[in-house]
This record gives C-alpha cells, sequence and structure tokens, in this order.
C-alpha cells in the first residue's frame, strides 16, 4: 500500500530536489504544495502520513504548520527540510513536533536514514516515484540557493551575537537600470541609511553586494557585538557597520559560491554612513541590461537592527549560472 507522502515547499527548485532525494523504490501516492495553508488542507485530506516541511514559505510559514498540526492533533510525521539552519529555529520547530530537521540542501542518505530510524519505508521495490515534469526557471533556481545561502549567513551571524535573526523570503527578478534605481530608492527609504558595497568576481560570475541599515541606532549594534557604548565614536560607527556586514555578506557569499561549486574573490569594502543618490551607489552598473536583482531582507535582534541585502549580478554573468546549475532551466 502506497504512503501518503507532502512535499511543502514554496520554490519548486526545492521540491524537485527532496523529490530526487526519496529512497530508490519507495512506494509513495506523492502530494506537493507551494505554502503552508495547502499542506494542512492535503493532510486533513489524508494525504500526508509523512510531511517533509520547508520554513520560510508565504501564505503560511513552516513554523505555523507545525503551531497548527499540534493544535488539531493531525496525523502526521513532520519532517523539516530547511535553509535556516539557526539554532534557535533548529530548537523551535523540535518544540513544535518536528521529529527532525534537515538542512538544505537536503542530502538523500540523511533523509532514508530519518526515514528508517520511524520506520515508514516498509520494503523498496522497483516503484518509480513519480515525476514532476514543471519546468524550473532561472529564477526560482537562483531564489532556492540564494535560500540556503541566507541561512548559512544567519547562522554564522546568529553565533557571533548570540540573537536571533529573522530571514524573508528571497525575491529574484532581472532588472532595467531604471527598475533597479527605484527598487533602491524604496529599499533605502528612510532618514538615513548606512550601506556596504563590495564586489566580487569568480567562475566566469561578477557582481556587488549592497547591505544597507536603515534608520539603526549604532547603540543597538554595539549592544549585538558586546561593544562598550562608552566608547562609540564616529571610527568606531564604521567599525561596527563592517564587522556585522562582514558576517554576513562573506557567509553569503560563501553560501551561494558553494552551491555553484566557484571560489569568489571579493574586492574592498566601501562604506557610507547617510543618505546618497541612488545613481551613486549604482555607477558601476550604469548602462547594463538586464542586471540579475536578488532582495533579502533580515532582522536582527528582537526588531532593533533591519537590513536589505541586494546582490547584483551582471548579464554576462547569467550563462556561467545557468552552466552551473546542472538542471534543464528555463
Amino acid at each position: 500500500m502506497s504512503t501518503p507522502v507532502i512535499i511543502c515547499d514554496d520554490s519548486s527548485f526545492a521540491r524537485k530536489q527532496v523529490m530526487r532525494a526519496l529512497p530508490s523504490g519507495w512506494d509513495v501516492e506523492l502530494t506537493l504544495c507551494e505554502n503552508g495553508q495547502e499542506a494542512v488542507a492535503a493532510i486533513e485530506a489524508g494525504k500526508g502520513d509523512i510531511l517533509l516541511l520547508d520554513l520560510t514559505m508565504p501564505v503560511m510559514d513552516g513554523f505555523e504548520v507545525l503551531e497548527y498540526i499540534r493544535k488539531k492533533d493531525l496525523p502526521t510525521l513532520p519532517i523539516v527540510i530547511s535553509g535556516d539552519i539557526q539554532p534557535e529555529s533548529h530548537k523551535r520547530v523540535m518544540s513544535l513536533g518536528a521529529v527532525a530537521f534537515i538542512k538544505k540542501p537536503v542530502d538523500g542518505n540523511e533523509l532514508t536514514r530519518v526515514l528508517e530510524q520511524f520506520g515508514v519505508l516498509g520494503i523498496l521495490t522497483e516503484t518509480d516515484l513519480p515525476a514532476d515534469d514543471r519546468q524550473i526557471t532561472f529564477n526560482e533556481w537562483v531564489q532556492e540557493i540564494t535560500n540556503v545561502a541566507m541561512g548559512r549567513a544567519a547562522d554564522l551571524l546568529v553565533r557571533v551575537i548570540n540573537e536571533k535573526v529573522e530571514l524573508s523570503i528571497p525575491h529574484v527578478s532581472l532588472m532595467e537600470q531604471g527598475e533597479l534605481e527605484m527598487t533602491l530608492n524604496a529599499t533605502a527609504d528612510g532618514d538615513s541609511f548606512s550601506c556596504i558595497t563590495q564586489g566580487f568576481i569568480g567562475g566566469g560570475i561578477s557582481g556587488e553586494n549592497l547591505l544597507l541599515f536603515h534608520d539603526t541606532d549604532i547603540r543597538h549594534v554595539a549592544k549585538l557585538l558586546n561593544f562598550d557604548l562608552n566608547s562609540l565614536e564616529a571610527a568606531t560607527e564604521i567599525e561596527l557597520y563592517m564587522d556585522i556586514a562582514n558576517v554576513l555578506v562573506g557567509a553569503f557569499l560563501k553560501g551561494f559560491a558553494e552551491q555553484l561549486d566557484v571560489n569568489f574573490s571579493q574586492g574592498h569594502p566601501r562604506i557610507t554612513i547617510h543618505n546618497e543618490d541612488s545613481a551613486v551607489l549604482l555607477a558601476n552598473h550604469q548602462g547594463q541590461e538586464r542586471i540579475l536583482t536578488i532582495e533579502v531582507n533580515y532582522v536582527i535582534g528582537d526588531n532593533q537592527v533591519s537590513c536589505n541585502q541586494l546582490v547584483l549580478i551582471t548579464p554576462e554573468s547569467i550563462p556561467a549560472l545557468k552552466i552551473r546549475s546542472g538542471e534543464e532551466i528555463i
């Protein structure tokens, strides 16, 4: 008899990865869901004896799904598969009833071990798993590797500051120069912002990372980094922003590069501690067409420090990215 299994992830690329990681010969009746609301409806319809669940999703995220399952006492075995690998996230999902936590990108051997641990595999046969014929778009693939990279960045930062980092769903798009200027102006909206910019290159891929802190009280940054507030001065303010940016940017680019199997060389960072026209910040991208833009948001330490990360990748890099995807993407 087939085992009803739900794979719940807003990324079609991630759903395909999980499908490929399922044990060969496992007789399953598979249901694919794009958000938590769809997943709980499928569980209530009897389609999810086992739930393979992402955390960062629209409509209803993974934490909310676990809370709902516990509240309604739904009959399912929840296994979380997520790029948010922060210790606090791991602890929270286990307290909400998840039976295991597997980091992205999912490893088939680890998933098999977890399923064997709970005795749900039964007798493996030569049964072929159902196919997901939906083609992956380039933007969907970039979004998923971004999701994993930002989870690794947050995990490293939280180990430095011992505060949870709230993650958003990354947004990926190909933007004309005018669209990018509007996006940056909207991102930098507020009385003031501090921006750290840093270029990177490797494996035929090049771009620039912009990290913007909004209306941030430098004392909050100092507190997060356990710095003596009585020693604050202008030079120290720059150092503090650079310290927290180095962790986020360095870890993000490392996680991004590892999934592409490349090594990025990073340029010298530049910092601006005041409002600056977007045309100045985008000077390196003037005249370029269709810049690949990745938008990521972080909220650090009890809503006291928020920042936006814009990763701008040159049009010339896109062919190299597509080759390294290893996927048939459109």
